[in-house]
């Protein structure tokens, strides 16, 4: 049986919409919904529960972890701002604060290094501020990392150390308790 021309693109035009859509024609004895197989699975509603908490686990650690680098990008954003004071940061001086997180040193040890000429430093009106190229050079020249071995070394090769029965600063005296 021979089906007419304009049957024919009318056919033609239904494959082509339902293409598209990802359906096939119904028109002309085309099935228009493919056919999809779905399985059915049970499950006990604790391993259900068990497994939405477990999503819910994943879902908290993604956010955190999301927070988190959110707000390092915000530390970081703010610290390559101007300061809140309304000043510049300025990347060539330091301020106190900062030399003292840098070479990990207390505020009175960077006070002795000024006054003994270790570390160059200019005083703006009541602010000392230091040279960051000067502060970098000080901190490859004098500070050494010590390795963890040494250090264990250092503290059993120690003369408190070794003392017995936690004598420590006492002299060694026979107390005549033992006789």
């Amino acid at each position: 049986m021979e089906k007419c021309a304009s049957e024919k693109n009318l056919c033609q035009g239904a494959g082509m919409v339902a293409g598209k859509t990802g359906e096939s024609g119904d028109i002309c004895g085309r099935n228009l919904k493919k056919s999809t197989t779905m399985e059915i699975m049970t499950i006990e509603s604790n391993a259900y529960r068990l497994l939405v908490e477990k999503i819910e686990k994943i879902t908290a650690y993604v956010e955190e972890s999301r927070n988190r680098e959110e707000t390092e990008r915000k530390r970081k954003e703010e610290a390559e701002s101007p300061a809140a004071k309304g000043r510049k940061a300025d990347p060539k001086w330091m301020t106190h604060k900062e030399v003292c997180e840098m070479l990990d040193i207390s505020h009175r040890t960077l006070q002795r290094y000024r006054q003994k000429h270790i570390i160059p430093y200019s005083m703006i009106g009541r602010q000392i501020r230091y040279p960051r190229q000067a502060v970098e050079s000080l901190r490859e020249r004098w500070m050494v990392e010590t390795p963890a071995a040494k250090i264990d070394r250092m503290i059993a090769e120690h003369p408190l150390h070794n003392r017995k029965n936690g004598s420590y600063g006492k002299k060694g005296r026979d107390t005549g308790k033992n006789q």
